[in-house]
């Protein structure tokens, strides 16, 4: 044999020794793993696991990217992903931008309305030229008070934020069926507050509101609950067309100028309920329809099939007396004249049954209250109310209450919001110093 033969053989040979080593049989030798190529770090640092954002606010991602030896880098791409909570499709993505240090801050991000309460997992993906990293997080999503509202009530509203102002529900009392909420704030300041607030109330059924006076008592007889601010008087009364319905808006007047107060009512024959949205705006930005604003996101959702209870149930209350004179404002000087308040009574008051003269003045920084009781349809101001430190102004309310022996209980809604001024006449000195830096009407 040949040598050349012979060391063909060995070949072979030494082939069919490795392919029984590896006890596969015989293949092709494996290929080299390759050397792992360098990767970005990326390090979430918020949101962190326990942090909440709300549906409609901001989401904002705070990251640092480094390469393997912990150098940062600040000339990369950062993306961030958020994904649906229950899997299955993006919810939205954005990029986030470096400073000189490398930390990528991404955002503000609004996160929709509607959605799943719960946890959405984040992806963040950072690339430098061919170099990639990755980082995952969570962040907990909640629901925006507008997005509750809509579970509970079947309504979409928008949050009253006028001027940057931080809403909250203030009051919220009933069911799906005949309730009320209200919601809204102020900034902080002295005397005059930038406020906003808007109040939405529903009865079921559909109630008269073919004319002003119509519109009128389903506002103080029905409703009877008025604005965030004590409202004097109500109207003009004007016809017009609100998000497809036939509507009403009504104007008023609050406790004093600057209070601007309007109310819209309509019948919503999708969810057979009527309803009666109020809003109230002090030092508004300038140039917009502050009202107009407040109740534009209004909505009727009947798909929503609504079956909420509120936090507190909705009294059932009789209407409030109806004033009948002095006429608002009406002006009294000295002690000569008595001023006499009156009433229109709504029933015949029960043997345990009286109502309830509430006056209050300012003088100061304080706000006084004096309470009064009687079964009759009138009541004079007493002349020692003249005599007290006060700043001219009394606003006077009657509500109908019970007698329960711990101070009574209510059984109508208050009264319209009316004042009397009362002032000493020229030339008289008062028996106090005038300290009245708040307006008074």
């Amino acid at each position: 044999m040949r040598a050349g033969s012979r060391k063909g053989a060995g070949r072979v040979l030494w082939a069919a020794l490795l392919c029984l080593a590896w006890s596969t049989g015989c293949s092709a030798l494996p290929a080299p793993v390759p050397t792992p190529a360098p990767r970005l770090v990326v390090t979430l640092l918020y949101p962190h696991p326990e942090a909440e954002v709300e549906m409609g606010q901001a989401l904002r991602v705070i990251a640092r990217v480094t390469d393997p030896q912990g150098r940062p880098v600040p000339d990369g791409t950062l993306t961030v992903t958020v994904g649906d909570a229950a899997g299955g499709h993006v919810l939205g993505a954005f990029d986030a931008v470096s400073d000189s240090e490398g930390t990528y801050r991404g955002g503000p991000w609004a996160i929709p309305h509607r959605i799943s309460e719960g946890a959405y997992p984040l992806s963040l993906v950072a690339r430098r030229g061919a170099v990639v990293g990755q980082a995952s997080g969570s962040v907990q999503i909640r629901y925006s008070t507008s997005d509750i509202l809509l579970d509970k009530y079947g309504f979409w509203l928008d949050a009253p934020a006028l001027n940057g102002i931080d809403p909250y529900l203030v009051a919220e009392r009933g069911s799906a069926r005949d309730g009320m909420i209200r919601w809204g704030g102020s900034l902080p300041g002295q005397h005059i507050l930038p406020e906003n607030w808007i109040e939405v109330h529903w009865r079921h059924g559909r109630y008269d509101l073919g004319d002003a006076g119509a519109v009128r008592r389903f506002m103080l007889e029905t409703i009877g609950d008025l604005g965030f601010t004590p409202i004097r008087s109500v109207g003009p009364f004007e016809p017009f067309r609100f998000k497809g319905w036939d509507a009403w808006k009504v104007g008023g007047r609050g406790q004093v100028r600057q209070n601007q107060v309007e109310w819209v009512a309509f019948y919503a024959p999708e969810v057979d309920k009527t309803y009666l949205i109020g809003s109230t705006v002090t030092l508004p930005p300038a140039g917009i329809d502050a009202h107009a604003t407040l109740r534009e996101s209004f909505e009727v959702h009947p798909e929503v099939n609504a079956s909420g209870v509120a936090p507190e149930p909705l009294p059932d209350l009789l209407p409030g007396p109806e004033l009948l004179g002095p006429p608002l404002g009406a002006r009294f000087t000295g002690t000569e004249q008595p001023i006499i308040l009156q009433w229109q009574p709504v029933v015949d008051l029960a043997s345990d049954e009286y109502y309830r003269v509430s006056m209050d003045y300012n003088h100061g920084e304080a706000n006084s209250l004096a309470v009064f009781g009687t079964r009759e349809t009138q009541w004079t101001l007493p002349e020692s109310l003249y005599r007290t430190p006060n700043c001219g102004v009394f606003n006077w309310q009657v509500t109908i209450m019970r007698d329960t022996g711990d101070g009574g209980r209510p059984i109508s809604h208050p009264s319209l919001y009316g004042y009397v001024e009362w002032r000493y006449p020229p030339g008289v000195q008062a028996p106090f110093t005038a300290a009245c830096p708040n307006a008074q009407f």
